[in-house]
This record gives structure tokens, sequence and C-alpha cells, in this order.
């Protein structure tokens, strides 16, 4: 297991995907995050290469909506070794930091859990 510390105060759209997350799948903040790094987000994101234009347009469907923010944007997560060697290996394919990474893998949930993207 590796710890990660991640810090979303200045990433607003990854904030309110994992309070969906956590909310839709009634999992805490460090589970949503987990639940978002799999191989099928890491292929997408890759494979697609929309990731950099999809997370900017987060939540433009619903313009109105009040986005939600965690608690404590900085958070500590426990990754395996198959979640963090995805997570490394996209932040640098995409040469974008952590944070950016995992905000592709959330917005890859997002679409999975049927909200559009």
């Amino acid at each position: 297991m590796t710890l990660l510390k991640l810090n979303f105060t200045n990433h607003k759209e990854a904030q309110d995907m994992i309070k969906l997350i956590a909310q839709e799948k009634n999992l805490s903040v460090t589970e949503s995050v987990q639940f978002a790094i799999n191989f099928d987000n890491y292929r997408c994101a890759l494979e697609t290469g929309w990731g950099v234009h999809a997370l900017p347009f987060w939540g433009h469907s619903d313009h109105r909506r009040k986005w939600q923010k965690l608690d404590n944007p900085k958070i500590e997560v426990e990754l395996n070794s198959e979640e963090f060697r995805l997570l490394e290996d996209l932040a640098q394919k995409e040469a974008v930091d952590t944070e950016t990474a995992l905000a592709y893998f959330l917005i890859f949930s997002m679409e999975a859990l049927g909200y559009h993207i």
C-alpha cells in the first residue's frame, strides 16, 4: 500500500465528483477515490484522449447546480500497488499532476455512473 497525499483545493471539479460518487455508491471520500482508479477508466482516459477537454466542462449540463465541496480538500488515500501504478502512469503519459490525473479517473467514473460529461 502507498499512502498518497492529495490536495484538491484548486480542483473544484474533482471535489464535486468525489462527493457525488460518495453519495451515489455510499462510500467515504477515500473509498470514492479508490473506486475511481481502475483499469477501465485508465484505458478510457488514454484511448479517448479527451479527459483534458472534458474536465473543464464538468457540470455544464446543469450549470445552476451548486457544486459540492469536500470538508477538507487535502486528503490522504492508501492505494494498492495496481491503483498507484495506474495513477502514476496516467499522470506521466498525460503530463499532468497527480490530482489532475485523478480527476481524469473521476470524470470517466462519472460517465460510467450515467452522468453527462
